[in-house]
C-alpha cells in the first residue's frame, strides 16, 4: 500500500493556488490506493484515528472563532441532505461492526450536528478543530501542529473520531476531503502522520 506521510516535525506552509489547499512541503503527495473494504478493517486496530469533514452545510456566513457556538443561526449549518449524509456514516460504522467510538468536535454546530447524528457516541466539544482561514499561514501552522499534538495523546484502545473543518484537516494530515468524507490515519514510531486513505460514505 502506498501512503501520503505527513512529517509533523518539518512542516511549513504554503498555498497551493490551483487547488487552494495547504499542505507541508514534507507531505509526499504520494497516491493512496487503499481498498475502503481494507480501510474499514484498519479502523478495528489500534492506534488508527479518523478525520472527518463536516456533513454538507451549504451557503456562506461570516463567522468567526469569537463568535457564540451556542447559536447557530449566525452560522452555516447542515442542510437536510447533511443531516441525512451525517446519519449514514454512523450507520456505515455500525454495518461494518464499529457501534461506539470517542468523538471529539470542532464547536461549530455544523460539526457538534455532524457528530451526533452518527449517534455513535458523546460528543466532546474541542475548540483545537475549530475552523481555520486558509490564507492564516500561522493559523493553519498552529491548527495542523496542535491537532497532531492533540492526536499523539489519544489513547490506542478506542477509535476517535474528529470532526472538523477542510482546512483543519488539510493543515493536520496534508489531504483534502469533500463534506462528509473521511481519512483513516495513524502515527509512525519516526512520530509522522500516515494517510491510510479516504472513505465517502455513499
Amino acid at each position: 500500500m502506498r501512503r501520503l506521510v505527513f512529517n509533523s516535525l518539518l512542516g511549513c506552509a504554503f498555498v497551493v493556488a490551483t487547488s487552494a489547499i495547504w499542505l507541508s512541503p514534507h507531505a509526499q503527495g504520494q497516491t493512496v490506493n487503499a481498498g475502503s473494504a481494507d480501510l474499514w478493517v484498519l479502523l478495528k486496530k489500534p492506534h488508527h484515528i479518523v478525520l472527518l469533514r463536516h456533513s454538507t452545510a451549504p451557503g456562506s456566513v461570516p463567522e468567526s472563532n469569537d463568535m457564540n457556538f451556542n447559536d447557530c443561526s449566525i452560522q452555516r449549518n447542515l442542510d437536510q441532505d447533511g443531516r441525512a449524509q451525517a446519519a449514514r456514516i454512523g450507520d456505515a460504522f455500525r454495518k461494518n461492526g464499529i457501534s461506539s467510538v470517542r468523538l471529539y468536535s470542532s464547536q461549530y454546530c455544523r460539526a457538534i450536528d455532524t457528530a451526533k447524528l452518527t449517534r455513535l457516541g458523546p460528543v466532546t466539544p474541542l475548540p483545537i478543530l475549530n475552523q481555520v482561514n486558509l490564507v492564516d499561514v500561522a493559523g493553519m501552522r498552529k491548527a495542523g501542529s496542535e491537532g497532531r499534538e492533540f492526536m499523539r495523546k489519544l489513547p490506542a484502545g478506542q477509535l476517535t473520531i474528529l470532526v472538523s473543518h477542510v482546512t483543519n484537516i488539510s493543515a493536520i494530515a496534508g489531504v483534502n476531503l469533500d463534506s462528509g468524507e473521511m481519512a483513516v490515519v495513524h502515527f509512525e514510531p519516526s512520530g509522522e502522520l500516515v494517510v491510510d486513505g479516504k472513505i465517502t460514505v455513499p
